[in-house]
């Protein structure tokens, strides 16, 4: 037998082998190609895709009707509207105290929502990737958690269970009553010169020029400024980030933490008490927010849901 005739013999069986073998490997690795490159970014994406619609009026009694008029009241009765003020009516002393609270806390509680709806989510996709086990660099999974990662303040080995557990612990929602109250003490009720000319719900200091609202009665050699933003909802996010990333409320995450591994909701009367370095007011300033909370009963506002818009899943 010729040579040639002899190496076909010998390579005939491992190559139908082969061919058996690419058979049904190839549509494994097609539905992983898939999974990974196309399904895993669609679903990254929609983890932070937020839905929430403005409201048409901006003087606070014609929006407080437009509220009504939807349906929603306070405390809510109904699933809460998908409802994005963009920014504090300049008339709120005009409505008496009872309208006014009640129109604060309609304003600020979907947009709170909002981003305990994004954390969530995010949260959500982070625990999927650590539940695979190892992640390999440069797949999405850990594109996903390097950049989740990074955009909370932390470097490190994705796969060390110690840098896992911290970044579990800043990618988490905060209650509602807590974000509530804070921002109805730091704003005024939505009524202080940051809020109305900047934005600014929670007081949150900068040093970077032109980034803020000089406060009118700083210390002398003092440089900070009230920070402003864009809008409202990005005043929001600001706040929960602070607490989330922030050196002076890692006492809260790690409480936030325990509670949740002992199979319970953290609450805003709990976690206020982590808040000493929030203000200069120090212990006051825990009984003063835990007095919000409970005075205007925000520890009862159990889980709103957000309404469902037409045609789209929420």
């Amino acid at each position: 037998m010729a040579v040639s005739g002899i190496m076909h013999a010998m390579f005939r069986p491992l190559l139908s082998r082969f061919l058996l073998a690419l058979t049904f490997s190839v549509p494994l690795l097609l539905a992983w190609w898939l999974d990974t490159y196309v399904a895993e970014p669609l679903r990254d994406a929609h983890s932070c895709n937020v839905i929430l619609h403005t409201p048409q009026a901006t003087a606070a009694a014609r929006l407080a009707a437009e509220l009504e008029a939807r349906g929603y009241a306070w405390p809510p009765e109904a699933p809460v509207p998908r409802l994005a003020v963009k920014a504090m009516p300049g008339d709120m002393a005009a409505l008496g105290i009872a309208q006014r609270k009640a129109l604060f806390f309609r304003i600020v509680l979907p947009l709170v929502m909002a981003e305990n709806e994004r954390l969530a989510r995010q949260r959500a996709r982070l625990e999927q990737a650590f539940a695979r086990g190892v992640l390999w660099h440069g797949t999405h999974a850990w594109r996903f958690v390097q950049r989740l990662a990074s955009s909370f303040g932390l470097q490190g080995d994705l796969n060390d269970p110690d840098f896992r557990a911290r970044l579990l612990r800043r990618v988490d929602t905060l209650p509602l009553g807590l974000a509530l109250a804070q921002a109805a003490n730091e704003s005024a009720w939505g009524m202080s010169r940051f809020a109305v000319q900047g934005n600014a719900l929670f007081g949150q200091w900068t040093w970077v020029a032109d980034a803020g609202i000089t406060p009118l009665q700083r210390a002398t050699g003092a440089r900070h400024s009230v920070r402003a933003y864009p809008n409202l909802q990005a005043s929001v996010r600001a706040y929960m980030h602070n607490l989330n990333v922030g050196h002076a409320y890692q006492d809260l995450r790690h409480l936030r933490a325990r509670l949740r591994a002992q199979g319970q909701e953290p609450g805003g009367l709990g976690l206020a008490g982590m808040l000493q370095r929030y203000s200069e007011r120090g212990e006051a300033y825990v009984a003063e927010i835990r007095g919000m909370i409970r005075s205007n009963h925000l520890d009862h506002l159990g889980q709103p849901v957000f309404a469902q818009l037409p045609g789209i899943t929420p």
